[in-house]
């Protein structure tokens, strides 16, 4: 992995931290048994970081990495974001 995306994935999870302890300052919690990363991007961007990633850190949990997600009824696919769960 690049020393860019190592960097950014760090400050992404420190990032995640800081939500996580605004969730707990706020008596509100995470429910971690329904967490799941979407990495998007593209086709090389995602074979070069989802070759060797199989989870990421988020808020000091490890999140399996998922091909599709479904947020608020939309399903979410990693080589499409915008177009997935769209009709034409």
């Amino acid at each position: 992995m690049r020393r860019q995306h190592t960097h950014q994935l760090s400050v992404l999870a420190e990032c995640t931290t800081d939500v996580r302890q605004w969730y707990l300052q706020n008596g509100l919690q995470l429910n971690q048994d329904k967490l799941e990363a979407l990495i998007v991007g593209t086709t090389n961007q995602l074979h070069a970081v989802t070759s060797f990633m199989s989870a990421v850190s988020v808020a000091e949990v490890d999140l399996p990495v998922a091909d599709d997600i479904k947020v608020l009824g939309v399903m979410l696919d990693h080589a499409q974001p915008a177009l997935a769960g769209t009709t034409s």
